[in-house]
C-alpha cells in the first residue's frame, strides 16, 4: 500500500505489479485485484491516472522489445490482451480514454503486415466499443490516423482484400454525414498519372497503318483459335501505333475530366473515343465460359486496380473483357461529371450544344457495348446503369451542404418578449401550486387562457358532459326531411346527385337510425340482409314519412312494388294495408327512380369503399413506419429472441448490435431489415406469429 506521500516510481511500479498479475489471471475485462488496489492507492485522481498511463505503455514497449516475446507465435495475443485490458481501465476511469488507440498505434508501427492483419481484425471487431461516448470523441483521429498509416504501408494489387476491409471499417465507424472523407470541392487526383510511349520511332508496333489510322471498315481476326472454345484474337496487322495511342491517350482526360471544355482537347477526345468505340464494335468477344468446363475458374476472374502500358499486352488486353469494361465505365463516369449539376463546378465549365448532343449519342453505344461484353453482360450493364442514377441522389446531397440523415426533434415554439428574448415561464415565489388549488377548491390554471376557461366552466366536469345541451344527435325529421324532399316527383334532382347516394349521409342515416328509429331492427327481413343502402334508406324513409307530423303537401314517395306477389295491383292503392308494410323490404325496388338493378352490391361494398374487402384487408395487414416505430420502443431488449424467428443471418444480427448502444435503435433495425428481406411477407400477421413464438404474447396482440 502506498504511503502518505504519493511517489509516482513507486506507483508506477506497485501498479504494473498488481495489474500483470490480473492480466496473466486472464482477468482482463473485469481487472478486480487492479480496480480494488488503485482506488485505495494514496493519491489524487490525476497523479494515479498519469501513473497507469505510463505502466500501460511500458508493459506493451516491454513486449515489443522483448525479441523471445516479439518472435514467439503468442506475442500478438499477449500484447492484444494488455489492451483489452487497457479499455477495461479506461472503462473505469483509472486512465485515459485515448491511452487504448495510442497502444494499437504503437503495435501496428513495430509489426509487419501479416502481424497488423492479426491487430486490425481485433479493431473490427470492437467496432461498437470505439463509437461508445466514452472512447469515440478521444478515438476517432487516432484510429484515423491509423488506418491512412496502414493505407499507406499496403499494395492496392497485392492487399486488395485488407485495404477494402480498411475502408469497410471507416465506412463503419464515422457517420454517413461525416465530411472529413468527402471531396467536397470536387478536386481530381492529379498525380495519378498514366505513362506510356508517346513515342513513334520506339514503337515496336506496325508503322505503317500508323500513319493512316484505323477505318473500322473490316476487322480481321484469326481464323484458328488456338484451342477450340477459345476467343478469337486480334491480328497483329490490326494493333498498331495508332491504336494504341488512342486508347492510352484517353487516360489523361479522364484523370482531369476540365479539360473537355477546351475545343481543341475536346476534339483530340471525340476522335480517340469513336476509334475505341469502332475497334469495340467490330471486334465482340466470345462468352466461351458458358457451358464449358472453364465456367468455375470465369467466375472468378481477378479484378486488377490498374492495367499495364505495354506496348506488347494490347493485343491481349483488347481480347479482356475487364479491360473493355473499365475503359467503358470511365466513359459513363466522366459523361455524368459533364452533365450534372455540380455545385462547385466552374461557371465557365459549361458544354455547348454539340458537346451535349455528341454525349447523348455515345451513352447509348456504351451501354449496348457492355451488353455484349461477357460474361453476363446485359446483367452487369444495368447495374452500372442503376449505380449511376443512384449517384444522382449523392450528388444531391453533397450540393446541399452533406444535412445529416438522423432527424432532430422539433423545436417548440417559445413565447417572446418584444426585445425577442424568450419569455420566463418560472412560477413567481409564494404562488400556489396547482395542486394545492385544486384541494381549496380555486379555479385551475391550465397554463392556456382557453384551457382555464374550459376547465372552469362547470364545477362537476362529468355532470356538465351528461348535459342535456351537449346532446348534439339530430331528430329524424330534421335529417331526413332533405332527402325525402329530393324522392319528390316534383323535384328534379339527378339520380346521382341525391342525398342517398352519398356514403357519407348513408353512414350517418344508419347511425342515426340504430339510435332513435325501432325500423332499423324489424324492417330487415332475412332474404333483405345484403340490400344495396340507397334502396335500404329509400324503404324506411317512406314509412317514417308518415310518421312525421305536419309533411309537406307536394311530396309524394315512390310506392314500393312487391316483386314477391306478381297477381298483387300494380297501383297498390290500398297504400294502409298491413301486408304492404310487412312485405316493403322484401325485395329491392326496380324503379327507374332509384335508379339500382336487382343485383346491386350488398351492404358492405356500395357506396361506402371503392376497394374490395380483399384490398382493405391486405392493406391493414401492412405494416407503417410509426407502427415499426412503436413497436421497437416496446420491444427493447427482446430484440435479440425476435431476430432469429424474423430469418435475420446471424451476420445482420452482429452487425445490428456493433452499429449501435440503444436498444430502442437496435430494435427498430432489426424490424425494418425483417421488412427489406421479407418484403411482401412483411405482414402483421407475420409478425404476430413471430412475436408468439418468442413468448411475446402482448406484443402480439398490440401489432394485430
Amino acid at each position: 500500500m502506498g504511503s502518505s506521500e504519493f511517489l509516482f516510481e513507486n506507483a508506477r511500479s506497485e501498479f504494473k505489479k498488481v495489474l500483470s498479475k490480473d492480466i496473466a489471471d486472464n482477468n482482463m475485462e473485469s481487472l478486480p485485484q487492479f480496480v480494488r488496489f488503485c482506488n485505495n492507492y494514496t493519491g489524487s485522481e490525476a497523479e494515479k491516472k498519469t501513473a497507469v498511463d505510463q505502466i500501460l505503455r511500458d508493459l506493451v514497449r516491454d513486449k515489443i522489445s522483448d525479441k523471445n516475446i516479439s518472435e514467439a507465435p503468442g506475442a500478438i495475443t499477449t500484447l492484444l490482451h494488455i489492451i483489452t485490458a487497457s479499455v477495461s481501465v479506461a472503462k473505469q476511469g483509472l486512465c485515459s480514454p485515448s491511452i487504448p488507440f495510442i497502444l494499437l498505434g504503437d503495435v501496428l508501427d513495430c509489426f509487419t503486415l501479416d502481424a497488423c492483419d492479426v491487430v486490425f481484425k481485433y479493431i473490427e471487431e470492437r467496432v461498437s466499443v470505439w463509437k461508445s461516448s466514452l472512447f469515440y470523441t478521444a478515438g476517432k483521429n487516432y484510429l484515423l490516423r491509423m488506418c491512412n498509416d496502414l493505407l499507406r504501408r499496403l499494395s492496392q494489387s497485392i492487399n486488395t482484400v485488407f485495404c477494402g476491409r480498411i475502408q469497410l471499417f471507416l465506412a463503419r465507424l464515422f457517420p454517413l454525414s461525416e465530411k472529413s472523407a468527402l471531396n467536397l470541392v470536387s478536386q481530381f487526383n492529379l498525380e495519378n498519372v498514366t505513362v506510356f510511349n508517346k513515342d513513334l520511332e520506339s514503337t515496336t508496333l506496325k508503322k505503317e497503318t500508323a500513319e493512316n489510322g484505323y477505318s473500322g471498315e473490316k476487322m480481321e481476326v484469326d481464323s484458328k483459335p488456338e484451342e477450340e472454345g477459345s476467343p478469337a484474337t486480334f491480328q497483329s496487322t490490326v494493333v498498331d501505333y495508332k491504336l494504341y495511342q488512342n486508347i492510352w491517350s484517353l487516360q489523361d482526360i479522364f484523370r482531369y475530366p476540365v479539360q473537355c471544355y477546351t475545343k481543341d482537347t475536346w476534339g483530340k477526345f471525340t476522335e480517340n473515343a469513336e476509334c475505341v468505340f469502332r475497334i469495340f464494335s467490330s471486334f465482340k468477344l466470345e462468352d466461351v465460359g458458358r457451358g464449358s468446363k472453364s465456367s468455375s475458374t470465369q467466375s472468378k476472374r481477378n479484378y486488377f486496380p490498374k492495367f499495364l502500358t505495354s506496348e506488347k499486352l494490347t493485343e491481349l488486353q483488347l481480347n479482356d473483357g475487364m479491360f473493355r469494361r473499365q475503359i467503358l465505365i470511365q466513359f459513363l463516369i466522366l459523361f455524368r461529371y459533364l452533365t450534372a449539376n455540380v455545385k462547385f463546378k466552374g461557371a465557365n465549365l459549361v458544354l455547348t450544344d454539340n458537346m451535349k448532343s455528341w454525349i447523348s449519342e455515345s451513352e447509348p453505344k456504351i451501354y449496348e457495348l457492355l451488353k455484349e461484353t461477357p460474361p453476363d453482360g446485359r446483367h452487369f450493364a444495368k447495374y452500372i446503369r442503376h449505380l449511376l442514377d443512384r449517384e444522382e441522389f449523392w450528388i444531391a446531397w453533397k450540393n446541399d451542404g452533406c444535412p445529416s440523415f438522423m432527424k432532430t426533434p422539433a423545436k417548440t415554439q417559445q413565447n417572446t418578449k418584444q426585445d425577442g428574448s424568450p419569455s420566463s415561464k418560472r412560477r413567481k415565489t409564494g404562488e400556489p401550486s396547482i395542486v394545492e388549488e385544486f384541494i381549496s377548491g380555486n379555479n385551475l390554471g391550465m397554463g392556456s387562457a382557453e384551457l382555464t376557461r374550459l376547465w372552469n366552466l362547470h364545477p362537476d366536469n362529468l355532470a356538465a358532459c351528461r348535459s342535456t345541451s351537449r346532446e348534439f344527435l339530430p331528430s329524424l325529421q330534421d335529417y331526413f326531411m332533405e332527402c325525402i324532399e329530393q324522392a319528390g316527383p316534383k323535384n328534379t334532382v339527378e339520380e346521382q346527385h341525391k342525398l342517398v347516394k352519398k356514403s357519407n349521409f348513408q353512414w350517418k342515416a344508419l347511425r342515426l337510425l340504430s339510435h332513435r328509429s325501432h325500423l332499423f331492427f324489424t324492417s330487415q327481413p332475412a332474404q333483405m340482409q345484403f340490400k344495396a343502402v340507397p334502396d335500404y334508406l329509400n324503404t324506411v324513409m317512406s314509412k317514417l314519412a308518415k310518421d312525421f307530423p305536419t309533411p309537406p303537401a307536394e311530396i309524394a314517395l315512390k310506392p314500393e312494388e312487391d316483386t314477391e306477389d306478381l297477381s298483387q295491383d300494380e297501383d297498390l292503392k290500398d297504400e294502409g294495408s298491413d301486408n304492404k308494410d310487412d312485405d316493403v323490404l322484401g325485395e329491392a325496388d326496380n324503379d327507374e327512380d332509384i335508379g339500382e338493378d336487382e343485383d346491386d352490391s350488398n351492404l358492405l361494398d356500395d357506396n361506402l369503399d371503392d376497394n374490395t374487402p380483399e384490398q382493405n384487408s391486405n392493406a391493414s395487414d401492412k405494416l407503417s413506419s410509426e407502427d415499426i416505430s412503436n413497436l421497437a420502443a416496446k420491444l427493447s431488449q427482446n430484440w435479440k429472441k425476435l431476430a432469429p424467428l424474423l430469418n435475420l443471418k446471424p451476420k445482420d444480427i452482429k452487425e445490428i448490435q456493433e452499429d449501435s448502444d440503444d436498444v430502442a435503435l437496435q430494435a427498430r433495425q432489426t424490424l425494418v431489415t425483417w421488412q427489406d428481406s421479407a418484403k411482401q411477407q412483411a405482414t402483421r400477421t407475420t409478425l404476430a406469429q413471430a412475436l408468439k413464438s418468442a413468448d411475446l404474447e402482448n406484443l402480439a396482440q398490440d401489432i394485430k
